[in-house]
């Protein structure tokens, strides 16, 4: 069959934080999928940094063109004989971290972990071969086995978890579950060690950090700090249940939470900004207390080798004698078989803001508008934008 699909025919990163409108919209054929994949029409997409970073080439991929898009929800059409956890007119979120069910991480409760997940950056099906083509014969590749930003999609059967028990939840809801919320909310409650009346810094409120925020909510934070430059997104914290705001271009971050905690610092720090330098990183960590906790979500540059201790914050001397953690999390600590179905009880029962009532999403593009919606991203016009494909 033919499906237009976005992508992008090379990286490369000339300035990370300007969007070079590189993605292409076009048509190309679509294999049918094989007896443990699915054929999904695709409904709804989040736009997500990690995308942008295999645009730009800061996260490359190994095969270049690539389809771009991870965060997305829609409706099996097809299903190959082997799969049996989902039939023709489900209902499905697609998963950018896949779980076979069958390697070690997977049976010790840590799908999110999946061996089968150390592919995602392959650009190739599992089995290493493509589902999509251009007229010319030039193979498409997927990111993370989906490149969803598209009309229908072929993907591996462990890509996909049903939400077959949430008929009524909007698709675009069910997309921001696939990354974003999971991730976000995940490194709040699964990742970082928060305890009641901690103060808890957060750096970034896109779609991840909006979810990170609300995590810090639900584990009873006293104070809850965002820092963003942003203006946009500084007044929008409070609705997702920040209690302070700092624009770390005008107020250091580090002495701003000096002074709200007495010099006590702050319990932890959960970095879900852009993009995760040596430099970004270091700043957020000289926000945490000695025993205290830095969460690291974003994706890192491709040559990104060390973290940047701040010799202000004590340098490496105060990271070891002063029993401070540094913690990497992968989607938020859980995996998507537990992640989506969890998240949207929470949004159901109000307690979980996702949707455009809530202020989480905050602007709709068609798939021809996807450069557009790009340079919103870069240029923080949104917290979570999507595409609408429905």
């Amino acid at each position: 069959m033919q499906t237009e699909v976005a992508y992008v025919e090379e990286p490369g990163v000339e300035d990370r934080f300007s969007s070079r409108g590189n993605i292409k919209v076009e048509e190309v054929t679509l294999d049918d999928p094989k007896k443990d994949e699915v054929l999904i029409d695709v409904k709804a997409v989040g736009v997500c940094h990690s995308d942008w970073h295999v645009a730009s080439g800061d996260m490359p991929t190994e095969h270049y063109p690539c389809a771009l898009g991870h965060e997305g929800a829609g409706i099996v059409e097809e299903v190959g004989d082997a799969v049996t956890h989902v039939e023709a007119g489900d209902r499905v979120v697609l998963s950018w971290i896949p779980s076979c069910g069958k390697c070690r991480f997977c049976t010790a409760g840590h799908q999110e972990m999946c061996t089968r997940g150390q592919q995602v950056l392959a650009g190739t099906m599992p089995d290493g071969t493509f589902r999509m083509h251009k007229d010319d014969g030039t193979d498409v590749g997927q990111f993370a086995f989906l490149g969803c930003y598209a009309e229908h999609i072929v993907t591996h059967g462990d890509s996909v978890t049903s939400i077959e028990e949430f008929p009524d939840v909007p698709w675009e809801v069910a997309a921001v579950t696939g990354c974003a919320a999971a991730t976000g909310f995940g490194a709040a409650v699964n990742r970082a060690d928060i305890e009641p009346g901690d103060t808890v810094v957060h750096f970034g409120l896109g779609g991840v950090g909006a979810a990170a925020v609300q995590g810090s909510r639900r584990e009873s934070a006293d104070q809850i700090v965002v820092v963003d430059p942003s203006e946009y997104k500084r007044e929008k914290a409070s609705e997702f249940g920040a209690t302070h705001t700092v624009d770390p271009e005008e107020t250091d971050p580090m002495e701003f939470v000096d002074s709200i905690t007495n010099g006590r610092m702050a319990d932890v720090a959960i970095f879900t900004g852009s993009i995760g330098t040596p430099e970004a990183l270091g700043e957020a960590y000289s926000t945490t207390k000695s025993m205290g906790q830095l969460v690291s979500v974003s994706n890192n540059p491709a040559d990104a080798t060390r973290i940047d201790l701040p010799e202000k914050a004590g340098g490496t001397l105060m990271f070891t004698f002063g029993e401070r953690d540094i913690t990497g999390t992968l989607y938020g600590g859980w995996g998507p078989n537990l992640a989506v179905p969890t998240l949207l009880e929470q949004y159901e029962s109000g307690n979980l803001q996702l949707g455009e009532e809530g202020g989480y999403l905050t602007a709709s593009y068609s798939l021809d508008e996807i450069n557009e919606a790009y340079n919103d991203m870069i240029e923080t016009n949104n917290i979570r934008g999507y595409i609408d494909l429905s």
